[in-house]
């Protein structure tokens, strides 16, 4: 059948509760002594550490793509052991902070030279592949999605890019603010959006149109493999999508998304094939069921002909010919009815499979599905 951080507040906000649930904390700060309104944010202490040479390989395009990037370990030690929670102090409003949390990760300056190093071997791709705008977001995209999903049981704390890129892996906001960095970084306009109920985070890129729930952005989901503008049927555990995400913008260009209308016509022929393959089970169903009725009554038929000849019967014999081979007839036709509702189900099989096969090549995929509509 085919298929259908911990907690380091002494005072926390309403809007900090809300975030806590991927893991966002805020301190407030004691004000005596006359300290000045502002937000302190996570970032960057870089610490001894020596060079890291990051190897990974993954697919994109039905092609491997390895990249070998050298990271300063000082960062990424740095990093590890910063402090990711914000603290407000003086003046500050109480929400001053939220619209500007993910952006302090993404945009964290000592992070430059591993944004300028990992990026320069994805342009190296492009180039050497020829991608336009959309296939290069796509190749970043699918690079994130190729990293480990895995989370913290203990430290729900979003990392820096550099840390999820070093450590190959991360949970939803890990891999979301390092596909954020690396997008926003090359000019692309991209959005942190955060699902409160489910306790998700995913991006969003800029597209032509309405976008994901009125956002104006197109979701791209991080955690596993999918087209941009594909939102998963559900999420680990079970999870589905249902509430309106915050949106948080992150500084980059204004280069938007211009294959929506492919990844739609893609998700479209695949529901259609998947609805279709239900109707056809139904018919199989039927047709194996008649099948058995015809076949008992062709059995029925040759055994009174076996009986009859070897009774000597030859008046009644002949007579039954023709019934019988009737019924043959009426056997057959329906075994090559029956086989090809079952070679119809075969090919919408094999046209799910090249969807789902495809998810690191909307390029590739959508030309496919041109060339064997339904």
């Amino acid at each position: 059948m085919l298929s259908s951080m911990p907690n380091h507040t002494r005072q926390r906000t309403r809007a900090a509760a809300l975030l806590a649930a991927c893991g966002l904390t805020v301190s407030l700060a004691a004000c005596a002594g006359g300290l000045p309104g502002g937000v302190v944010y996570p970032h960057i202490t870089p610490a001894e550490g020596s060079p890291r040479v990051v190897t990974h390989t993954f697919t994109f395009e039905d092609s491997p793509v390895s990249l070998a990037v050298t990271v300063d370990g000082g960062v990424y030690a740095g990093a590890t052991a910063s402090k990711k929670s914000v603290t407000r102090f003086g003046n500050a409003r109480e929400n001053d902070w939220i619209q500007d949390y993910y952006p302090a990760f993404i945009e964290e300056e000592h992070q430059d030279a591993f944004y300028d190093a990992l990026l320069s071997s994805l342009r190296a791709v492009r180039d050497e592949r020829t991608l336009d705008a959309d296939r290069y977001a796509e190749l970043i995209t699918v690079f994130v999605q190729s990293l480990d999903y895995r989370t913290d049981p203990v430290d729900l704390s979003p990392k820096f890019p550099i840390e999820t890129f070093v450590e190959l892996g991360g949970d939803c906001d890990d891999k979301t603010l390092l596909l954020a960095g690396l997008l926003s970084r090359e000019g692309y306009d991209v959005a942190v959006m955060l699902f409160d109920a489910e306790q998700h985070v995913a991006l969003g890129i800029r597209e032509d149109g309405d976008g994901y729930a009125g956002t104006g952005y197109a979701f791209v989901e991080t955690t596993a493999p999918g087209f941009v503008g594909m939102v998963p049927d559900e999420l680990a555990g079970g999870v589905t999508l249902a509430s309106p995400p915050q949106v948080f913008s992150i500084d980059g260009g204004t280069t938007r998304f211009t294959a929506g209308d492919e990844v739609r016509a893609i998700l479209e022929t695949r529901e259609a094939a998947i609805a279709e393959a239900s109707r056809l089970v139904t018919e199989i169903e039927t047709a194996d069921a008649e099948l058995a009725v015809l076949a008992a009554s062709v059995e029925t038929d040759r055994a009174r002909l076996d009986a009859l000849r070897a009774a000597g019967d030859l008046a009644a014999y002949n007579a039954g010919v023709a019934p019988y081979n009737r019924h043959v007839d009426e056997y057959n036709d329906a075994v090559t009815a029956r086989n090809a509702l079952a070679e119809r189900y075969a090919a919408l099989a094999s046209l799910e499979d090249l969807i789902v096969d495809g998810l690191a090549d909307r390029f590739g995929t959508y030309r496919s599905i041109l060339a064997h509509p339904l």
